[in-house]
């Protein structure tokens, strides 16, 4: 089994964003119509909840970023401020724990003697093999590797070439002040259980993530830099324009990888803001937009998020 340190990075395992899919992060959001009013000249990804005592920040991030995309903008490191406690998606000490790194290998790899190209379509195969062939990766190696640790695995190549790094995602931002600062923190997830969501997709739907990734490498710079853009503007319209596509033919990855997380969370936030301290929850701007997004889930249960 391949386990040491040295053997995952001669596999280009990536490290370190809370969901493991770089791809999934930045362009395979849920995204589905928000009212035209949240997207105002000035406004930005972030939204405030007021109830009884207590005043919740809902901050939607972008998981990997790029070095001009700092500094922040001053309401985001005022809503840090106020918070005595941080939520994040997942422990990002836990993230980055080679434990973890190790878990995501285990689950990833085939061990049964068979490899990639017996478990996906030869067209995909010829695809995927062409692309890997552009990076520099070994495909000797990655036909060790499940369909959705391919997936992750070229993405994250591909967005490391475009200066994306996971350190500089606002959830490595804000986990590192709030470790520094020791202020509490909360996690809706464990590292492990995103490894276990991913790696329990049939592989039919792995199949899929890996052709959805290897579609979008072509247009991955202009996206990322417009879903950047659209981000700081906090224009969620535009951002519904650039990925919502992505998810369209793949609703059991929506579901899944979004919906499904996105209620689970929703009863963690409501539990939040029945507490009497100031709360800063930061998660995938995608989980919260869209008609099932965390957003419109809040207002269905008679919360009204006001966006900053």
């Amino acid at each position: 089994m391949i386990r040491t340190e040295k053997s995952e990075d001669r596999l280009n395992v990536p490290r370190g964003a809370p969901m493991l899919l770089v791809i999934a992060c930045l362009f395979s959001a849920c995204l589905a119509g928000e009212a035209a009013g949240e997207s105002g000249q000035g406004s930005i990804f972030l939204w405030s909840i007021t109830s009884g005592k207590n005043n919740l920040y809902l901050l939607g991030s972008l998981h990997v970023l790029t070095k001009d995309a700092y500094p922040l903008d001053e309401r985001l490191e005022r809503a840090y401020l106020q918070s005595t406690r941080v939520v994040f998606e997942a422990d990002m000490a836990e993230v980055n724990n080679p434990e973890i790194r190790s878990k995501m290998l285990a689950s990833g790899m085939y061990r049964d003697g068979t490899s990639l190209a017996d478990h996906i379509s030869k067209e995909t195969y010829s695809r995927f093999k062409a692309e890997v062939a552009k990076t520099g990766l070994s495909m000797e190696q990655l036909d060790l590797f499940k369909p959705w640790l391919c997936a992750i695995t070229l993405g994250g190549v591909e967005m490391k070439r475009l200066g994306f790094v996971p350190g500089l995602g606002l959830e490595a931002h804000f986990f590192t002040m709030a470790r520094r600062d020791k202020k509490e923190m909360t996690f809706l997830e464990s590292a492990g259980s995103q490894i276990d969501l991913v790696s329990s997709l049939p592989e039919d739907t792995q199949e899929d993530l890996l052709k959805q990734t290897i579609a979008e490498l072509g247009v991955i710079g202009q996206r990322s830099g417009d879903l950047l853009d659209a981000w700081k503007r906090g224009d969620t319209l535009k951002m519904e324009s650039i990925v919502s596509i992505s998810l369209k033919e793949f609703p059991e990855i929506r579901d899944r990888l979004f919906v499904q997380r996105n209620t689970s969370w929703v009863d963690r936030i409501e539990e939040l803001l029945k507490s009497d301290e100031a709360v800063l929850v930061i998660v995938g701007s995608g989980h919260l937009v869209g008609d099932r997004g965390v957003l419109a889930q809040l207002r269905e249960r008679g919360y009204t998020p006001v966006q900053q």
